[in-house]
């Protein structure tokens, strides 16, 4: 079966997902910000709510995604559509975004959008919307560098790709990838 034929929209995650190999931006601010605060946390906690909508501060936000988008665009990213926190009453793990994606861009059923994140949360973002899901293993649940991951013996490292892998396809996940750029062939293995 051909992947046009199957899908109509894939959705990708940013952080983690597209850019910032392990998703390290957000914990290495959350350390500094807390630690200012005479607060100290460790990269774990500061990851234990990573994907998730917050109260105190969001992901990310229209404001924050332009340099991100100006620099993707420099590299030859330029996504078709653009939902980004606070534009829905939820964020996720509630399906609103994605809703919000497919309204906008006139897809339905949802069973033929495919949500491709880091994030256990946005693992169940997709589920709760209905869209087939994939997990990329080499984000926020494995949380290393690409640096700090090429460092690791060959025997941890794959301990900690399985791990990671592991807990994405614990979140629900359909499919787990190590990186987006193993999408298209594995989509095309899996269906």
């Amino acid at each position: 079966m051909n992947l046009k034929d199957r899908f109509d929209l894939v959705i990708f995650d940013w952080a983690g997902t597209m850019v910032d190999f392990g998703s390290e931006a957000p914990v290495k601010a959350l350390i500094e910000a807390f630690g200012a605060e005479g607060v100290p946390i460790d990269a774990v906690t500061a990851r234990r709510d990573m994907g998730k909508a917050k109260d105190s501060s969001t992901g990310y936000t229209r404001e924050m995604m332009e340099p991100v988008l100006a620099r993707a665009a420099s590299q030859g990213y330029v996504p078709e559509h653009l939902v980004c926190s606070g534009e829905t009453p939820a964020g996720r793990p509630s399906p609103l975004m994605i809703y919000k994606a497919c309204a906008e861009l006139g897809i339905w059923p949802l069973s033929r959008v495919v949500k491709v994140d880091d994030a256990e949360a946005g693992i169940a973002e997709g589920k709760a919307a209905g869209a087939f899901t994939v997990g990329v293993a080499s984000g926020n649940a494995l949380g290393l560098s690409l640096d700090a991951l090429q460092a690791l013996p060959p025997s941890q490292r794959d301990s900690r790709v399985a791990a990671a892998r592991q807990a994405l396809l614990g979140a629900g996940a359909d499919l787990v990838i190590d990186s987006v750029a193993d999408l298209v062939p594995e989509l095309e293995r899996a269906i």
